[in-house]
């Protein structure tokens, strides 16, 4: 089903909402939730990226996943799974509009922020495995299951996504969803959790809106007193209002007789919004599961590695791990039975070049890979013949030193 049908269908092909577009790809209209949802948690995505230390971490984990090679794999009609060849398009490139890491890594910062990713499947193949798919914002999307009270399309019982004030079944969706309680049909993200009013985001918010105010105004800490008890408070508030213009204006001030200004060191709490901000940076780094480093933020303790391959390990097992799963997983549920979805993870693990040449060389040695195999991993050409097995060389034979006359007469 093409894109302009999938996008603009409804009962006996009317469209279902007077005011969805479909005009170069899919420009999604004002959702309307279907009822007994609450939404996918509203607002919030740039505003939480306007804070240095989330925008850091959400490039950081949807960059990674975007730009990870995916694959699949078959055990159908074998004894040993191989890799499907050529790479299935859904997994070259979701959206037939874009790269695939602009497709992966979008859907990555939504189900980071808002805990779920989705996807309108608009095409499939010969075989019925989906082909193309239209990525939607989460936060724009509906769910609920039908349960009768309410007019639907779909059966009593089934999952039914609203988008666009269309109805759409789990099977027309891709839908990677996030953490959640058990049986709950949306995920939950960062910005529902930690963006609420009183959270740690807000809190980082705030810190960074009060440091913009120390360094904005650019006035040094001090007090304006009075020196003589005749000047009145119309003079001291326009002595004060003329000493703030002078100093935003980087011009020299100048103060009327009977005022005197005394400049003060920062105050405790201004030298505790450093150290406040140190903190918040800290906590951004552990919403997001990363290591407080790849943000610049104060650990607490030194590195015990510092190899490039430490540091992607770092990153696969205590970050990506659970987002990798969840694409992989869901991916998989698109393709026939026996096809499973598998991300590379190669480029993220690949160690130096010293320590990979050592394990090559082990692992031909010991028969564990071949030389065109290592040549393949290293992106080398191939050599016609270089898995060949040399002739064995056999050892030369003994020399025997014959015996002269003078030891055949001695003996």
């Amino acid at each position: 089903m093409g894109l302009g049908r999938m996008l603009t269908r409804g009962a006996g092909g009317a469209p279902l909402h007077s005011r969805t577009i479909v005009s170069d790809g899919i420009r999604i209209g004002p959702s309307a939730l279907i009822s007994g949802n609450t939404g996918w948690g509203g607002g919030g995505y740039v505003r939480a990226l306007g804070i240095p230390g989330v925008d850091r971490a959400v490039m950081l984990i949807a960059d990674l996943l975007g730009g990870l090679p995916w694959d699949a794999y078959t055990d159908r009609g074998r004894n040993h799974a191989a890799k499907v060849t050529p790479r299935p398009i859904l997994l070259e490139q979701p959206n037939p509009e874009e790269a695939r890491i602009n497709t992966m890594s979008a859907w990555a910062a939504d189900l980071v922020l808002n805990g779920n990713a989705l996807g309108v499947i608009v095409e499939r193949n010969a075989a019925g495995t989906p082909t193309a798919v239209t990525p939607v914002p989460s936060r724009r999307v509906g769910v609920r299951r039908v349960d009768g009270q309410t007019y639907s399309v779909l059966p009593v019982g089934e999952i039914e996504y609203a988008i666009g004030g269309q109805s759409f079944s789990r099977h027309e969706v891709l839908h990677i969803k996030g953490p959640c309680e058990p049986g709950a049909l949306r995920g939950v993200g960062v910005l529902e959790k930690h963006l609420n009013g009183a959270g740690s985001l807000d809190l980082a918010e705030e810190l960074g809106r009060q440091a913009r105010n120390v360094s904005r105004d650019g006035v040094p800490t001090g007090m304006l007193e009075a020196t003589t008890p005749d000047v009145t408070e119309p003079q001291m508030v326009a002595a004060k209002e003329a000493w703030l213009r002078a100093q935003r204006d980087r011009t020299v001030a100048a103060l009327g007789p009977g005022t005197k200004f005394t400049p003060v060191a920062w105050k405790p709490e201004e030298m505790q919004l450093i150290e406040a901000r140190k903190l918040s940076l800290l906590e951004v780094a552990n919403i997001f599961g990363l290591p407080p480093r790849f943000l610049g933020a104060p650990s607490g303790g030194s590195m015990d590695y510092t190899t490039q391959e430490g540091q992607g390990l770092d990153l696969v097992k205590f970050t990506l791990g659970g987002h990798v799963g969840r694409f992989e997983q869901t991916l998989s549920l698109h393709f026939p039975r026996g096809t499973w979805v598998q991300a590379n993870l190669d480029a993220l693990l690949r160690s130096d070049t010293k320590s990979r040449y050592e394990a090559h060389e082990i692992a031909v040695r010991n028969g564990w890979l071949l030389k065109s195999e290592v040549r393949e991993i290293e992106d080398l050409p191939p050599v016609e013949g270089i898995d060949d097995e040399p002739e064995p060389q056999r050892p030369p034979a003994p020399v025997v030193a014959l015996p002269n006359k003078d030891q055949e007469a001695s003996a």
